[in-house]
């Protein structure tokens, strides 16, 4: 066989684990799943069908906490699939291919190792985000991640001074495009990429003979940004939150009358990152959980991965080479911590393991791994360090990395077993919503997940049956 051909086939390798991931996760939902309306499609339902493209509906002053690109794929979905969950599930998957086609790109620019690859990939389509992938109304915030992705990669080649123009013009626009899908995620990527920006503007990427246009693009970009982030702000000052069942005490009367909540909630989030919540709840099976403490002291090891990573980084001087790890690391703590703020008003400390959470949080364990797989390249570094240390950090390392991975598939084991009882909870929704008439208001609610008003649930229904969407589609 030919170099070329060599190269070619090394090449394709390196999507061959994508490419299985993505056929994982096509086969969960369809083993896992009905096409039924439940839960928060029951508001959306009542909110903007059957006439999804009334202008109206979009031009409202707090349209960006509304998620714009969502309007286009209900117009699509409505008039192509009669609304179909499936169809948002699959776009929720597009966006898990989009994360894993970056990480193909950045894998072949740097010859990340075979190992690192597939302890990546683990993380990436593990199922303790099923949550995120069965309840298709997240689809656009796992769009909005692939796309954090490719900007963060695009970001780390200006780091390097090798972008061209037209790939600095997008990294201009990119902030404002990610207001069509990002949502209160704009936040922790806005903070990310304003951070990264001084950097840039302060040293000018890595390439000295590039310093000054590096750092010019980067100051455009800082610019973009935070434009980006107070166009949100001034669209969500607009908004009215309904939070059903969140709590009226202050965020000082809740530190007075429980002063570790919040910090033990914040810590709780870190745990729930690698173990799913219901793994944790069944975690020696027959409904015997795992303990409260056990579940404190996996959030704290893997709090540690962070400083541990960030410890590396520096020190190894990775910033010299890419910021691509870092930046992944910085936005997945950003994702806890806005978790925490927006979440804890729920008193409820097992709402940081939600799997919801998880694909947000999953971005900082890969910038993690990332940095884990790299530094040993930095020579120069770790000749500084004794053989002690070295041992030490290398022995954490591999602790950490083999919780994540146990944790991982441990948690996509169960979901497998579990997929034929979701399946069948989800055929006992499709079946009570098709003969909704033939049950009362709280039968319909807690068998649908609806914890709001019964008008609204009654008013999605007959939307649905009256145009023959979902589950009435054909009958």
């Amino acid at each position: 066989m030919s170099k070329r051909a060599n190269e070619s086939l090394k090449i394709l390798s390196y999507f061959f684990m994508p490419a299985a991931g993505l056929m994982l996760m096509l086969f969960y939902i369809k083993c896992a799943g009905a096409d039924v309306v439940y839960s928060d499609y029951i508001r959306i339902v009542a909110e903007y069908l059957p006439d999804v493209g009334n202008p109206e509906k979009l031009l409202v002053p707090d349209v960006l906490t509304r998620i714009p690109a969502t309007y286009l794929g209900r117009f699509i979905n409505v008039g192509t699939f009669g609304y179909s969950v499936v169809f948002d599930r699959i776009l929720g998957i597009a966006g898990l291919g989009m994360m894993a086609l970056a990480l193909a790109v950045y894998f072949i620019k740097y010859e990340i190792g075979f190992q690192w690859q597939a302890l990546i990939y683990v993380v990436l389509f593990s199922l303790v985000k099923w949550e995120i992938l069965l309840n298709g109304t997240a689809w656009a915030h796992v769009v909005s991640f692939g796309f954090f992705f490719i900007n963060y990669l695009m970001a780390d080649k200006l780091w390097r001074g090798e972008t061209n123009a037209r790939e600095e013009l997008t990294l201009f626009l990119f902030p404002i495009f990610l207001l069509l899908l990002a949502g209160e995620y704009i936040a922790s990527y806005a903070i990310t990429m304003i951070m990264l920006s001084l950097l840039g503007v302060l040293m000018g990427g890595v390439n000295s003979w590039a310093s000054g246009r590096v750092q010019k693009i980067f100051l455009g970009i800082l610019i973009f940004t935070v434009l980006a982030l107070l166009i949100y702000m001034l669209s969500r000052s607009f908004a009215v939150w309904e939070h059903t069942g969140a709590t009226e005490l202050s965020f000082f009367e809740v530190i007075r009358q429980e002063p570790l909540f919040i910090p033990v909630f914040f810590v709780k989030s870190f745990a729930g990152a690698f173990v799913g919540q219901e793994t944790i709840a069944n975690f020696f099976g027959n409904g015997s959980a795992l303990p409260e403490y056990a579940v404190i002291v996996l959030g704290i090891i893997l709090l540690m991965g962070y400083v541990l990573a960030a410890y590396l980084y520096l020190r190894s001087e990775l910033f010299e080479v890419t910021v691509f790890p870092a930046v992944l690391l910085v936005s997945g703590f950003g994702n806890h911590m806005l978790v925490t703020v927006s979440r804890w008003i729920f008193l409820n400390g097992d709402y940081a393991l939600s799997s919801r959470y998880s694909a947000q949080f999953m971005i900082g364990i890969i910038g993690m791994l990332l940095i884990f797989a790299m530094y040993p390249f930095r020579v120069r570094a770790l000749k500084r360090m004794n053989r002690g240390t070295r041992a030490t950090l290398r022995n954490c390392i591999i602790g950490l990395t083999v919780l994540i991975f146990a944790g991982n598939c441990y948690t996509t084991y169960q979901e497998i077993v579990k997929a034929k009882y979701r399946e069948a909870n989800y055929n006992a929704m499709y079946e009570m919503a098709v003969n909704y008439r033939d049950y009362s208001a709280e039968e319909l609610k807690t068998a649908l997940e609806w914890t709001k008003d019964e008008e609204t649930l009654y008013k999605a229904l007959e939307i649905l049956e009256t145009n023959d969407l979902n589950v009435f589609r054909g009958r």
